[in-house]
């Protein structure tokens, strides 16, 4: 026996009722559709309107400054600090009154006011003659001459302080040698060449060479050093600026190649300590160690636009993983050693676990592969102490000012120009790491080297 259909049963169920319940039914029914239909025309109307109206890109939402500007408001004054000498003094005085005229005036001293101004005295040429008197030995029998005095450099036109602010001008504040020869003849009327002004840092440059040599040596001997590179030109050619760094130093090199010659030329094949860099094959070293920045690692989530739930997933536990890692770095000392030991081992499986998903993203399918070949490089800094960095954030940093130069400049127009910076911005950002004043360690290291003194004044240690 087959089950009774649905429209049986609604049709047994109006049978029961009256003739006015079906007509009241009836009724609320026609008036549930009239209401329907002018919701549905209403919509329509809606939906062209929308249609023709002109497509309005979206807003863009400007952020928020977290901070405002200055200080609070009610907070106590600052001026700026009394110099320690005053080394003139100006005295105003009255000898009548200006309105009457009267000569005969009592002084206030409590009603004294005192202004201190700082300024620059206007700049001039020095021009110094260095004589150098020659002497007969009647006991050696020869002709003995004076030595160069210690403010003189051997057949220079140019004094050390005027070569001191080239340097600077040139390889601090980004100036190409057009302007710098501006600046000397706008403040002090010295009249100079470009091209003088490049061949001689050129020369200085030369014999600034064992100042470089000393850091090279410290930073092959350092426990750890960053490296990384940068687009180059001499004479249009492309070429690499290569930057070693540490806490103290940084050297620079310019080669031709951006390959594991290039590297090993600078650090050397035996070098023992840690390398921190990025993802470049460059920087490869069998049996040695390497710590990979993770800093890297995040841009692949950064150049995604609009991440998926599985991108976003994959994010949080990338950054928990590193965010566990830096804590455990914090907490060295303080742990027992089977304790850290055994936490840098589920940090380890958690990152080859993470390596190993099967992600559906391309970008992702990129990452997982870069964690499978580099993971035994991305916890280093907690395998070796010494407080090896996780990331490569201060090399990026000591390059900067090569990526500005090379903004504002055609870079090199040849070798010895290139090498010539190569020891300049070396010295010279090894000077600001340290925090030593540029200027008269320049003056001073030019002159005793130019006069023969082959030791430098850079410590290795």
């Amino acid at each position: 026996m087959t089950a009774p259909s649905p429209l049986f049963e609604e049709t047994l169920l109006f049978q029961e009722e009256s003739k006015e319940e079906l007509i009241e039914e009836i009724l609320r029914l026609r008036r549930k559709n009239e209401a329907l239909e002018k919701e549905n025309e209403e919509l329509k109307k809606k939906l062209e309107k929308f249609e023709s109206a002109p497509v309005r890109e979206p807003k863009r939402k400007l952020k928020r400054r977290w901070k405002k500007l200055g200080r609070p408001v009610g907070h106590p004054g600052v001026t700026r600090p009394i110099p320690e000498a005053i080394d003139r003094v100006v005295e105003q005085k009255l000898e009548q009154c200006p309105d009457c005229g009267q000569t005969s005036l009592t002084l206030l001293p409590s009603q004294t006011e005192e202004h201190i101004r700082e300024d620059l005295i206007p700049a001039r040429v020095e021009v110094t003659q260095f004589i150098r008197f020659s002497y007969w030995c009647t006991n050696c029998k020869k002709v003995r001459q004076a030595p160069h005095h210690p403010d003189e450099i051997p057949y220079g036109h140019l004094g050390p302080n005027i070569l001191t602010h080239t340097v600077l001008l040139k390889y601090l504040h980004g100036l190409p040698y057009s302007k710098i020869q501006s600046v000397f003849k706008e403040l002090c009327s010295l009249k100079v060449s470009a091209s003088g002004l490049a061949q001689a840092l050129q020369r200085i440059a030369q014999w600034l060479q064992v100042e470089k040599e000393v850091i090279l040596k410290a930073l092959r001997t350092s426990p750890f050093v960053h490296g990384d590179e940068t687009g180059w030109k001499i004479q249009g050619i492309g070429h690499w600026l290569w930057n070693f760094v540490n806490q103290n130093r940084a050297l620079y090199q310019i080669q031709k190649g951006r390959g594991r010659r290039e590297a090993r030329e600078v650090m050397g094949p035996d070098y023992p300590g840690v390398v921190i860099s990025d993802f470049l094959t460059a920087y490869d070293r069998p049996g040695k160690r390497l710590q990979r920045c993770w800093v890297h690692l995040f841009r692949v989530f950064k150049r995604i636009r609009d991440p998926s739930p599985e991108e976003r997933l994959a994010f949080r536990k990338l950054r928990r993983i590193y965010q566990d890692a830096r804590r455990l770095d914090e907490m060295r000392g303080k742990l027992a050693p089977w304790v850290f030991i055994r936490r840098l081992r589920r940090l380890k499986v958690r990152l080859f676990d993470l390596g190993w998903e099967a992600f559906q993203s391309i970008p992702l399918k990129r990452l997982a592969k870069r964690l499978r070949k580099r993971q035994e490089e991305l916890l280093t800094f907690l395998e070796v102490p010494g407080g090896v960095p996780s990331d490569n954030n201060h090399c990026e940093r000591m390059i900067r000012p090569n990526v500005i130069f090379r903004k504002i400049s055609f870079q090199n127009m040849s070798r010895k120009g290139a090498d010539a910076h190569e020891v300049l911005m070396s010295v010279l950002q090894s000077l600001r790491l340290q925090k030593k004043t540029p200027a008269s360690f320049f003056r001073t290291a030019y002159l005793k080297h130019r006069q023969g003194n082959p030791t430098p004044l850079f410590a290795i240690s």
